[in-house]
C-alpha cells in the first residue's frame, strides 16, 4: 500500500512554532490541544546551536492505535496510508492514547473524546498542502506519497525520536548530510487571493 510520509528537515528547522499555529488554526483545535508539537534538541558535536524536532501523528505503517481501538473509530484509509478518527465512533476510552508510543493523540475534555493530526486530508483532497507544510517559513516540513517499491534514503531516527521496533512511523528526517530531494511543490508565502468588493 502506498503511504504518505512526512520528511522534516533538521538543518532547516529555527523553532518558530508557526508549523504548530498553523494546525492549531487550520483545525480549530480547543484552547491548549495541540496536534502538532515542537521539541529542543541539544546541539550538534562541535556547535552551539539548539536543534528543533516538528512532529505530530507519524501515520504509522502498523499503528498501535488503531489495533486498540475497541469501537474502530480509528482507520487506516487505503490511498495513502493516512490515519484517520471517526468522530462518531469514538467512546472517549482512551485506550489508542494508551497504545501510541509518540504521544500523537490528545485528549479534547471538552467533546469528552480524543483527537489527532489527520494529514489536513481535506486540504489534500482540495490540492492544498497540510497547515504545517504550507506555513513552515524554512520550508522544514515537507510531505508526499511514497509507492511500495520505493525506498527512502534518509534517517529514521535522529535524538529525541526512535522509531519503535515493527511500528513503522511514516516520517524521514533530513540532518543535515544529506540532500533534501522531498520539498514542498508549493513556495513560501501561499498565495494571497485577491478579494474583488463592490462599492455602494
Amino acid at each position: 500500500m502506498a503511504q504518505r510520509f512526512f520528511f522534516v528537515d533538521l538543518s532547516k528547522c529555527f523553532g518558530c512554532y508557526g508549523c504548530v499555529a498553523a494546525c492549531s488554526n487550520a483545525n480549530g483545535t480547543p484552547e491548549g490541544v495541540f496536534w502538532r508539537s515542537l521539541h529542543k534538541l541539544p546541539p550538534e558535536s562541535g556547535s552551539s546551536a539548539l536543534r528543533w524536532l516538528s512532529l505530530a501523528c507519524n501515520h504509522c505503517e502498523n499503528p498501535p492505535c488503531v489495533a486498540a481501538c475497541p469501537s474502530k473509530a480509528l482507520v487506516k484509509r487505503e490511498e495513502d496510508g493516512v490515519v484517520l478518527h471517526l468522530e462518531d465512533r469514538c467512546l472517549g476510552c482512551r485506550y489508542c492514547q494508551m497504545a501510541c508510543p509518540f504521544d500523537a493523540i490528545r485528549w479534547d475534555a471538552e467533546a469528552g473524546i480524543i483527537s489527532k493530526c489527520h494529514f489536513c486530508h481535506e486540504r489534500l483532497e482540495a490540492g492544498r498542502e497540510p497547515a504545517c507544510v504550507e506555513t513552515c517559513f524554512a520550508g522544514a516540513i515537507s510531505q508526499r506519497v511514497v509507492e511500495d517499491d520505493e525506498s527512502i534514503e534518509l534517517s529514521r531516527e535522529v535524538p529525541g525520536f526512535s522509531p519503535g521496533s515493527g511500528i513503522n512511523p511514516s516520517i524521514r528526517f533530513v540532518t543535515g548530510e544529506e540532500k533534501q530531494v522531498f520539498r514542498r511543490e508549493n513556495s513560501f508565502p501561499p498565495t494571497i487571493l485577491k478579494v474583488e468588493t463592490s462599492g455602494d
